[in-house]
């Protein structure tokens, strides 16, 4: 069970990183009421600690429904 929880692990926090990097835009367009338009841009640094943030996340999510679905399963 170990290495199957480590191998959830390893393949969720990948894909989960390269999801994130590809949907996530850096930067945001966003449009006024009276039509003007402004673009907020996320610095590189913060764009790259939110999507490692968010992938651990989602990772320890899944790692624990697997422990959860492996353990009750029996």
């Amino acid at each position: 069970m170990e290495k199957t929880l480590v191998k959830t692990a390893i393949y969720s926090f990948i894909t989960s990183f390269s999801l994130l990097l590809v949907l996530i835009q850096r930067v945001r367009y966003t449009t006024d009421v009276s039509g003007m338009g402004s673009v907020e841009e996320t610095s590189y640094p913060d764009f790259f600690f939110m999507i490692l943030k968010y992938s651990i996340i989602t990772t320890f999510i899944i790692v624990i429904f697997m422990f959860l679905y492996k353990k009750y399963k029996k």
